[in-house]
């Protein structure tokens, strides 16, 4: 809480030397590396804000957790101390517990059915939500199908699970996965990993390639195992108060260019995961690609669990969208 109190007095410090000039500078937190193609894509969004409106809009960018964990970093931007976020939808659950339903596990079997869900009225359905915690929402954006890396054996079937420490975020969904199919999920901070991994606090973790790769878990991690369990996008989210504050043309062009960079983010994970794990491959990982129906038949109470959590009348909204993707 301290650290939190500390950051929130950092950002509002900074808002209120950004006022006394003449650009609007919006802060933009995350929690990836800078090589990560979500750092890439928030470049490019803060470069063609600062081009379309003549310098008026500046995007100061926060990488790799400088400004706390995705959830500390939310927690800012309700608060009007941090501008600008790119949460996965479990991190957002916390305030639209909605979202957590999207991670349901197997729930889309590839990213066109992905792409079908969010053109359908999902962001429509969640956005009342949003809102009444002080949140804006400017686009989606992506994050991948996750998947599971280890450093003791390869996970072939769910029995491979048994007596694995499994690193998860602290996310409903990841977690009860983890100990649907067997493992022991462990919670631990994301810009703690690294270190988890190498010194063998955890024999595994699970996320997406693009993640797996731009962090080298080759290097800690000998197997991976493309199981591609659960969907993750990153949502570009922005403080409420803030984007309203905003003219009618400034707000225009963020969400345009939220769009935008998004879309290429997209285009930049799907193309690049074939060579990746050809890379981490070469790197010395093992990768496997098991029958992902025994899997799926272990997680089936993971649904029992969601539903419990959002209620039957909103999880059968849910699964109403979710069918009409497939």
């Amino acid at each position: 809480m301290k650290r939190l109190a500390f950051l929130v007095l950092f950002a509002v410090a900074g808002s209120f030397l950004s006022a006394a000039g003449n650009a609007i500078e919006l802060k933009f937190g995350h929690y990836l590396v800078e090589t990560h193609p979500a750092h890439i894509a928030a470049q490019a969004f803060a470069d063609a804000v600062a081009a379309r409106t003549g310098g008026q809009i500046k995007i100061t960018i926060y990488p790799n957790s400088k400004l706390g964990s995705t959830q500390e970093q939310l927690e800012q931007v309700t608060l009007g101390a941090l501008d600008l976020v790119i949460p996965t939808e479990p991190a957002i659950a916390k305030y639209a517990n909605k979202f957590n339903l999207v991670g349901a596990p197997f729930a889309f079997k590839d990213y066109a059915a992905t792409d079908k869900f969010f053109a359908g009225d999902f962001i429509k359905w969640v956005t009342p939500d949003l809102e009444k915690a002080g949140l804006t929402y400017l686009a989606r954006w992506e994050y991948g199908f996750r998947t599971y890396t280890s450093s003791k054996r390869q996970i072939n079937t769910p029995a491979d699970f048994k007596g694995l420490k499994i690193r998860t975020p602290p996310d409903f969904v990841n977690q009860e996965t983890v100990k649907a199919l067997g493992g022991m999920a462990q919670t631990i901070a994301f810009a703690e990993l690294p270190m988890a991994l190498k010194q063998g606090v955890v024999d595994g973790q699970e996320n997406p390639i693009a993640t797996i790769y731009s962090n080298k878990m080759w290097e800690t991690q000998k197997y991976l195992s493309m199981l591609n369990y659960t969907y993750n996008s990153t949502h570009l989210l922005m403080n409420k108060a803030k984007f309203d504050s905003l003219t009618p043309a400034q707000q225009q062009i963020l969400l345009e260019e939220a769009k935008k960079a998004g879309l290429a983010m997209q285009k930049s994970v799907r193309s690049q995961e074939a060579s990746q794990i050809e890379e981490m491959r070469k790197n010395g990982m093992e990768v496997a690609y098991p029958d992902t129906a025994p899997f799926k038949a272990a997680a089936a109470p993971v649904y029992d669990a969601l539903k419990a959590q959002v209620g039957d009348a909103v999880f059968a909204t849910y699964m109403d969208l979710l069918n009409k993707s497939k």
